[in-house]
């Protein structure tokens, strides 16, 4: 259930995601089967129910780490995507310390939280239940950072105990500023500030990169958890090219028959 992100993120190292928005089993196991190091099931912006994501989990293949990211950081969302046997929780808009203690809680059973009991799913449907309670201490709790006011606190959220790692939203972070792209300067320096965070704090950070500038500045600063993309965009940018290059084969070949 786990698989290989639990172990590079203790080892600090690099690890390659990808979105997961399109609600089709067969993308996860493609996804998968191409060796990304953990895919991101999005339910606060995509079309994907739990119906959808139990059955998109089913098409995870080989030891890719199948992550969520919830609607809101709300304990409700959260039990019902474990429950399914996810390996990790993306917590959106973490403004503050109190916000990162409460999706430490959400995953954690009681004492330690406030995770209601029945996994369902997660527990091979009760052939291994003692076993998933045991292994359940090692779910994932990686908190996004989406705002300037998350910018100026990140010190005392990363503080949290039970924070696996934390996650640049660029595209909100910028809006938080704004501005419309990281690229700005004033949201430029903000990610460089998380940067600095992760390495005084030891907690790695992510970010999600569109394209190969921003997939270089993030190996640049240090961050481990790096998204290459989302499925959408990489069936549109996969169609844009072989549809382009058919064109120009095509012109080429009616000029030489001039």
């Amino acid at each position: 259930m786990f698989g290989k992100l639990p172990g590079l993120i203790k080892q600090k190292q690099v690890s390659f995601g990808a979105w997961v928005t399109i609600a089709n089993p067969e993308v996860p196991e493609m996804l998968s089967l191409l060796g990304f190091d953990w895919l991101l099931f999005d339910l606060e912006h995509a079309p994907i129910d739990y119906q959808h994501l139990e059955h998109m989990l089913m098409g995870v293949r080989s030891d890719a780490t199948p992550l969520v990211r919830v609607p809101f950081n709300d304990p409700v969302y959260v039990k019902r995507v474990l429950d399914l046997g996810v390996a990790g929780v993306l917590f959106p808009l973490i403004n503050r310390k109190e916000d990162a203690e409460l999706a430490v809680k959400s995953v954690k059973y009681p004492p330690e939280g406030i995770r209601g009991v029945g996994p369902r799913r997660a527990a091979s449907w009760g052939l291994r239940t003692e076993e998933y309670f045991k292994e359940a201490h090692n779910i994932l709790v990686i908190v996004q950072i989406e705002t300037r006011e998350a910018v100026e606190r990140a010190e005392e959220i990363l503080a949290v105990e039970g924070v696996s790692a934390f996650f640049i939203g660029p595209n909100d972070l910028s809006f938080s500023y704004g501005k419309r792209s990281w690229k700005d300067e004033v949201v430029r320096k903000a990610v460089e500030r998380l940067a600095e965070v992760s390495e005084q704090t030891g907690v790695p950070g992510g970010m999600y990169c569109s394209d190969n500038e921003s997939l270089e500045f993030a190996l640049r600063s240090g961050f481990k958890l790096i998204a290459l993309g989302s499925d959408y965009r990489f069936l549109v940018a996969g169609a844009r090219e072989r549809l382009a290059r058919a064109r120009e084969l095509l012109q080429a070949s009616s000029t030489l028959q001039r």
